[in-house]
């Protein structure tokens, strides 16, 4: 056991640590990204596709719109 009046050195030596404190080791292959999944597409992607096929519809209504308003015209 400890003497509680020396102050403790580092967060390991303090007792009621939820988490196991170990160094973190960058050579490890544990810690590299997995790249046997392909990746997935992001919600982003998704959004800009919904709205370039939303704003060339609304385009093509107006655009005849403005062709049968002018023919009726005429």
């Amino acid at each position: 056991m400890r003497n509680q009046k020396t102050p403790l050195k580092n967060r390991s030596e303090k007792s009621g640590n939820l988490v196991s404190i170990e160094p973190h080791d960058l050579t490890s292959r544990a810690y590299s990204k997995d790249m046997s999944q392909r990746p997935q597409t992001s919600f982003s992607a998704y959004l800009t596709v919904a709205i370039l096929v939303f704003l060339v519809v609304f385009f093509a209504g107006v655009y005849e719109l403005v062709m049968e308003t002018w023919k009726q015209l005429k």
